[in-house]
């Protein structure tokens, strides 16, 4: 993950990168202070002064495209390891390239569980509160704009990766409601997520170690 830093002090990552960063900084303390010390000169940036910077030579003129071909290939080869590393970890997700990536919200609430907002495709919203129950987590969930008919897993992750079901639904345009129960503590909960029955992700939201 360390060709992703630069970029993600310069806040150039794309989403699905920014997602998988995410997840590996939960992890990987050395990462998280060499991206914060990245930051830290990114914020210093626009601070320097132009007037006071001492005049280097021209540039050869290919230096610009040997630049962007090394960024390139750098890229594509990122890419090449994050996708067998998912292949071997989680199976063939295919995340959707019309993923929108909001501000998302981890809330307590007023009863003891957990409010999460997911992010999700364009015209799907969702929103689920997670509590504490004997058998393991409770899901409150409240969803909007799925496709009619068609069917979805909810699904929820802890620290180890594997992924706990937490029930089976059918989708509808308009907004519903639905309550189901996962395996799996809460405070050991990471992630809670949707996909459809191509296995790609439809909704999804980490979450902090201690929920």
């Amino acid at each position: 993950m360390r060709p992703l830093l630069g970029a993600a002090a310069l806040g150039g990552l794309l989403p699905v990168e920014e997602i998988a960063l995410r997840a590996h900084l939960d992890g990987c303390a050395a990462c998280r202070d060499e991206l914060r010390d990245l930051s830290a000169v990114a914020r210093a940036l626009p601070l320097a002064d132009p007037a006071h910077v001492m005049p280097q030579a021209e540039p050869p003129g290919a230096l610009g495209d040997l630049v962007s071909e090394r960024v390139a290939r750098a890229r594509a080869d990122a890419h090449g390891r994050r996708t067998r590393r998912y292949a071997l970890v989680a199976g063939a997700i295919a995340v959707a390239a019309a993923i929108v990536i909001a501000l998302v919200l981890v809330l307590p609430t007023s009863s003891g569980g957990t409010r999460v907002v997911l992010t999700g495709r364009s015209g799907v919203t969702a929103t689920a509160t997670l509590r504490s129950r004997e058998a393991g987590t409770q899901v409150a969930f409240h969803v909007a704009g799925l496709k009619d008919g068609a069917y979805y897993w909810l699904w929820l992750t802890g620290a180890d990766g594997d992924r706990i079901p937490a029930g089976t639904f059918r989708g509808t345009p308009d907004a519903v409601n639905l309550t189901m129960t996962a395996a799996i503590p809460l405070r050991d909960t990471r992630r809670i997520w949707v996909t459809d029955a191509h296995d790609a992700v439809v909704l999804d939201r980490w979450l902090p170690a201690a929920t």
